[in-house]
């Protein structure tokens, strides 16, 4: 991989494309947030993490930037897509425009399920599917800073001949410091995640409470609980294999959460849409299908979907 094309230049797509550029690889960066790009174009982009100092005092972009999937020209070696998921079809839609021949894509989000999405529109030959362990925010357009980073990232495929495509990315990111893993298991590690951000993202969501404050909240701490069995039961009804403990395991990480608000949250404070159908809703979903009971999750989609309508009305009064 020589080249590529973040879309996103969001904390997850800006941590990503700075990675990258450190380790030699070509980045253009693509977003319709002009204002961002532009100043990340004058001033380039600090990446800070708190445990590991700063990655880069200043990491000067090469001034290739895009303001639309729409605008691409020339055929990337690769297209990692770090866009909230609500965008997923949108942008996906506009890159297979811009591009007469099917790219190799790198799904870079949460959620359930996004890869076959994107495997609709590019081939099952051409999709990757990364689970991404490490969070973080904008603290201005020119810096980001990474919350955390439970390492290592995972990559897999849908099809055996992106295994070595797979694997080097995966040494790529490694060199550059988000250590990343290829894994044969990627589907079982997306439910892992997705679970888990299901679960305690969903309550902070309805809440507005932090990570923390609703862990350590006994009657949020038991809602959490339940989301997450029956998370964990939709998963085994699909043919997941997890370890025996891994609902203590579950438990023990998200206590870990801190005074951190889930994107989910903010995102219903910014602007009213949320990633809840790519998590919950398809836990319920997934639970439907199977005839697994999954009321708590039943329950969360609803109020999340609610709150969204809400913001949604108040934004068009606005």
């Amino acid at each position: 991989m020589k080249n590529c094309l973040v879309i996103g230049a969001g904390p997850i797509g800006s941590i990503l494309g700075a990675h990258l550029l450190k380790e030699g690889i070509d980045v253009t960066l693509v977003d319709i947030l002009k204002e961002r790009l532009r100043s990340m174009e004058k001033k380039g982009l600090t990446v800070k993490d708190p445990r590991n100092q700063i990655v880069g005092d200043f990491i000067e972009f090469p001034k290739k930037f895009l303001f639309s999937p729409k605008e691409i020209k020339d055929k990337p070696d690769v297209v990692f897509i770090c866009i909230k998921t609500y965008y997923l079809t949108d942008v996906i839609t506009e890159v297979s425009q811009a591009i007469s021949t099917p790219p190799k894509v790198v799904v870079f989000q949460n959620g359930l399920d996004n890869e076959e999405h994107a495997a609709k529109v590019f081939g099952k030959e051409n999709v990757l599917r990364c689970i991404i362990n490490y969070a973080g925010a904008m603290t201005s357009d020119t810096e980001v800073e990474i919350a955390f980073f439970n390492r290592p990232n995972y990559i897999g495929v849908l099809e055996s001949g992106n295994i070595p495509l797979a694997k080097k990315i995966a040494e790529i990111l490694t060199g550059a410091g988000l250590e990343t893993e290829y894994t044969d298991e990627i589907k079982k590690y997306e439910w892992e995640k997705a679970i888990l951000n299901a679960c305690l993202a969903s309550v902070s969501t309805v809440t507005g409470l932090t990570m923390k404050e609703v862990m350590d909240s006994t009657p949020l701490r038991k809602i959490v609980e339940k989301l997450l069995l029956e998370g964990i039961k939709v998963a085994e009804g699909t043919g997941i294999k997890f370890p025996d403990n891994f609902y203590d395991l579950g438990l023990s990480y998200l206590s870990k959460g801190g005074y951190h608000k889930p994107s989910m949250l903010v995102d219903i404070e910014k602007g009213g849409k949320t990633e809840i159908d790519f998590l919950n809703g398809k836990i319920v979903e997934y639970g439907e299908k199977l005839k697994i009971p999954v009321p708590f999750n039943w329950t969360v989609t609803a109020i999340i979907k609610g709150l969204e309508q809400k913001k949604n009305r108040k934004n068009k009064k606005l």
